[in-house]
């Protein structure tokens, strides 16, 4: 466990050295046992101050320096009708040590938790999990920098393979398709925006996150109009936009719309590309087709 001492704050300083061992997630539970939400993958706030044995302030000042880091890791804040969603498996926000009026959660995958350990400064459990990643690193076979200058040095030999396969895939791909990928990097989507940036029919897309993939599922409101939410394991790939909806019968009635995010665009993509399913035509009767405009009834406090 010492034969690091220098080596393991090469990962508090160097962004390569934590992308490459992010993946090593297994090094969590043998430092010590990592306590989960009920669904063993997500874990809150509180519960990452716990297992790095630090207060939970020194947790949030990790996530205000590096918000963007951990969010592409899996951490996430849930507010509104994805918090209910999140939480209706548990049986309610309660069942997860939350008011009944709380209006967000922040909940981190084991990936977050993992680049929590490898930003910490101020947490013993946090040096000993970089020390399990460098080992495992080392016993893996690539080179491991013995110093920040190496660690640098191998950083920008990466980054400009980096920029050559980069420019290969820009010569490579259409300039209309790498423009187009461009701009919509980062924004969520309408699915049916979505389906056009796959090359697929927007009913056939729908039907394979309803019935096909189970991604997400439909229910009706109390004021009658569908309603389609993504399931709890899914979360991280769409997002709810609210609005509320006059109603002449009911005031207060809160409707959101189901859009996708970046990672869900990324997870479709692999998800076809293993099927093989290749871009059709346009189909003029599509198994199902939904209006994007559809409603989710969302009331505030709900």
């Amino acid at each position: 466990m010492e034969r690091h001492p220098t080596n393991e704050l090469i990962l508090t300083e160097s962004r390569t050295m934590r992308t490459e061992t992010i993946e090593r997630t297994h090094v969590l539970d043998k430092v010590k046992t990592l306590v989960t939400l009920p669904d063993s993958f997500h874990v809150t706030t509180e519960m990452v101050a716990s297992y790095y044995e630090v207060p939970l302030k020194t947790i949030e000042s990790v996530v205000e320096d590096n918000a963007a880091e951990l969010e592409e890791n899996g951490r996430r804040v849930l507010r509104g009708y994805e918090l209910t969603s999140f939480a209706a498996p548990f049986g309610g926000v309660a069942n997860l040590g939350l008011s009944p009026k709380a209006r967000s959660l922040a909940v981190f995958s084991r990936k977050a938790v993992l680049n929590i350990g490898q930003l910490l400064t101020k947490s013993e459990v946090a040096r000993k999990v970089r020390t399990y990643l460098l080992e495992s690193e080392e016993a893996s076979g690539p080179r491991v920098p013995r110093s920040f200058a190496e660690a640098l040095e191998l950083a920008a030999s990466q980054a400009r393979m980096l920029e050559q396969a980069v420019t290969e895939l820009e010569v490579a791909a259409p300039k209309a398709e790498a423009h187009d990928r461009l701009i919509a990097h980062g924004q969520d989507r309408l699915v049916r925006d979505t389906a056009k940036e796959l090359g697929i029919p927007e009913g056939v897309l729908r039907e394979k996150l309803l019935t096909e993939w189970r991604w997400i599922y439909r229910s009706s409101t109390e004021c009658g109009a569908n309603q389609y939410n993504p399931y709890a394991s899914k979360i991280g790939y769409f997002s709810l936009r609210e609005r509320e909806a006059p109603h002449y019968s009911r005031e207060n009635c809160w409707h959101a719309t189901l859009y996708v995010t970046p990672a869900g665009r990324e997870a479709m993509r692999r998800k076809l590309a293993q099927e093989s399913l290749e871009p059709a035509a346009a189909d003029p009767t599509p198994a199902l087709v939904l209006d994007d405009t559809t409603v989710i009834d969302f009331r505030r406090g709900a």
